[in-house]
C-alpha cells in the first residue's frame, strides 16, 4: 500500500477491512456498509471475538456531527439490536472504532466524554513511517482515563496472578511489548504493530492472536501452561520483528 498522501479514505477503507489486526488482534470487519435506517449508514462493520459489533467510521477531518453520529449509531443499535441478531450474537453491545488524521483540543475533550458513555477506540492515522509501505495507525487514549495496569485491579486473584505474569514477561522482553487500551481488550504492541489483544468476560481472560496466526487464535487464560504458551507466542514475535528490522536495514 502507498503512503496517505497518495491514497484517498476510500482505499483506507477497504485496507482496514482487509487487515483488522492492525486496529484490533481478533476482530473481523466487512469492507462494506451496514444500514441502520434512513439516513445512518456505517461503512465498515464487523465483530470481535464476542460477536459484539464493531462499526468502524472513518472521516478525514472530524468536527461536531461526526459525535453526534456516533451517538446515534450507538443509540440506534442499544434499541433495535435485536434486528440485527443475524450478524451479531450480543447487537445492543456495539463497539465504535474511530479513524481520523488529526484532533483538536475541543472535539479530544468531548470523545473523551464519550468514551466513558459507551466503548470507542480513536485511532490517528498518518503517513507511512520510513521503511513502511502501510499507513501509521495510533491509537489514542482519553485523556481523563488510566492505562491498561488500572484494569488489572479489579481481577480476582487467581486471574491477577496469571496476567500479572503474562505482562511482566512481556514488559521484561527487549525491546519490551507495550500495552494499550483504556478499556477491555488490552492491545499487545511492538514493534510491527498490534501484535495480541486480552479480552476479558464473564468467564475470564482470552489471549487473541492475529487470525493470520497458525492454530487456534484464542487462549483461554485457564492454567499457567496455557500463559505459558501465550508468553512463548509474544517472544516469537519479537524474534520476527527483530529479524525483519535486520533484513529491512540490509537491504535498505
Amino acid at each position: 500500500m502507498t503512503s496517505l498522501q497518495s491514497i484517498d479514505f476510500s482505499q483506507l477503507q477497504s485496507w482496514l477491512a482487509a487487515n483488522p489486526d492492525v486496529l484490533e488482534p481478533g476482530l473481523v470487519l466487512h469492507d462494506k456498509q451496514l444500514d441502520l435506517g434512513p439516513g445512518l449508514t456505517v461503512p465498515v462493520y464487523g465483530s470481535d471475538p464476542f460477536g459484539r459489533p464493531c462499526l468502524c467510521m472513518i472521516h478525514s477531518e472530524l468536527d461536531s456531527t461526526v459525535s453526534e453520529k456516533m451517538l446515534e449509531v450507538v443509540s440506534r443499535m442499544q434499541t433495535e439490536g435485536r434486528r440485527f441478531r443475524p450478524l451479531f450474537s450480543q447487537p445492543s453491545s456495539p463497539r465504535i472504532f474511530l479513524v481520523t488524521t488529526a484532533i483538536s483540543s475541543e472535539l479530544r475533550q468531548r470523545l473523551d466524554l464519550l468514551a466513558g458513555a459507551f466503548p470507542l477506540r480513536t485511532f490517528v492515522v498518518s503517513d507511512a513511517l520510513p521503511g513502511e509501505v502501510m499507513p501509521n495507525l495510533h491509537l489514542e487514549d482519553p485523556l481523563s482515563r488510566r492505562g491498561p495496569h488500572s484494569l488489572l485491579k479489579k481481577l480476582p486473584d487467581d486471574l491477577l496472578a496469571r496476567v500479572s505474569r503474562l505482562i511482566n514477561a512481556a514488559e521484561a522482553l527487549q525491546p519490551a511489548i507495550l500495552l494499550q487500551g483504556h478499556d477491555w481488550p488490552i492491545i499487545f504492541v511492538n514493534n510491527s504493530g498490534p501484535i495480541a489483544a486480552l479480552f476479558a468476560d464473564d468467564n475470564g481472560l482470552t489471549f487473541m492472536r492475529p487470525h493470520s496466526s497458525q492454530g487456534n487464535a484464542g487462549l483461554r487464560l485457564e492454567n499457567d501452561e496455557i500463559v505459558d504458551t501465550a508468553i512463548d507466542y509474544l517472544m516469537r514475535c519479537q524474534i520476527n520483528s527483530e529479524q525483519s528490522q535486520a533484513e529491512n536495514v540490509t537491504t535498505g
